[in-house]
């Protein structure tokens, strides 16, 4: 039963790596249409309004009066949300795309520094298996040349709180269900970044804005973001942080198959020495057993 929860897991966290995949080429083919604070905002608040019917369809909306999950949950959209965004979307204007894509794979640093406070151990099988994802993840996005400048650090700090994040996340699936973390989420994110995108954006004209271009808004809100982190968060629930994050930083193979199936991109030696790479990692990420819940700071969860 627990292997098949396992594989479960793993299968659910590379649909959701393969959907984030697809995110980073939308937002770049529509980022001349779309300002960035203005995309952000709406997609969000979509995602939230997608996220909410989930959970009345799954007849969870009572778990909204569960005072007890407000903790997590507040903690959850700061350490996701509220930070992240803010340093993400000023340090994404101030770099390149292809730094900004390299630049988020430091989540898997900061998970590895973070996650044995909370008693997942670090072994040899979790190190080989993350690390080969950083590296070939890296090999992927490497361009022939790489600087870092003051919106590139802004971009690693935008990670540094996810781990964070991905542990309240733990701590609130005891309680409340991923349908009902994710309206909470995307909702209470999409209203800090609206007054922002109104306020530094405010001559783009949203409406117009949104009658040109609701379907990628429809796409990318709904289905990249409401879809796919609502199998995140179901894998998260199966598994420990370490291996899903690790797995979930798989998401530029995707972007590359997307890139070369449908655009015609052509592949570089770097790129096809990174594919070989992450295989690896994903080899020993996925062979590892998660850590028992019992034996974390976080618990099992509330469908574990």
């Amino acid at each position: 039963m627990a292997d098949d929860r396992e594989k479960k897991g793993v299968l659910l966290v590379l649909i959701s790596a393969a959907l984030w995949g697809m995110f980073p080429v939308v937002v770049n083919r529509a980022s001349h249409e779309i300002p960035p604070l203005t995309f952000a905002a709406l997609a969000t608040l979509l995602a939230a309004l997608g996220s909410f019917i989930y959970t009345v369809f799954k007849g969870r909306i009572s778990e909204l009066a569960k005072k007890e999950a407000y903790a997590s949950l507040l903690m959850i959209t700061l350490c996701i949300v509220i930070v992240p965004y803010t340093l993400f979307f000023t340090g994404s204007s101030m770099t390149s795309g292809i730094n900004t894509s390299l630049l988020l794979l430091s989540e898997i640093i900061f998970t590895l520094l973070f996650t044995p406070l909370i008693g997942e151990k670090t072994t040899a099988e979790k190190l080989i298996g993350a690390s080969g994802v950083f590296a070939g993840s890296a090999l992927i996005l490497y361009n022939g040349g790489f600087r870092l400048n003051a919106g590139d650090l802004l971009v690693i700090a935008s990670t540094a709180t996810y781990p964070v994040g991905n542990y309240y996340a733990k701590r609130a699936l005891r309680q409340v269900s991923a349908s009902t973390i994710l309206f909470v989420r995307f909702f209470l994110g999409g209203l800090f970044m609206l007054p922002l995108a109104l306020l530094f954006e405010r001559r783009t004209g949203m409406a117009d804005i949104v009658s040109r271009e609701w379907m990628t808004l429809l796409f990318t809100g709904l289905v990249l973001l409401g879809v796919g982190k609502i199998i995140w968060y179901e894998a998260l629930s199966r598994l420990d942080i370490s291996k899903a994050i690790s797995l979930g930083m798989t998401f530029p193979l995707f972007s590359l198959i997307l890139l070369i199936g449908v655009f015609r991109e052509p592949v570089t030696r770097h790129q096809w020495i990174g594919i070989a790479v992450m295989v690896i990692g994903v080899f020993f990420s996925i062979r590892r057993r998660s850590v028992d819940p019992a034996l974390t700071r976080y618990g099992p969860s509330k469908d574990g």
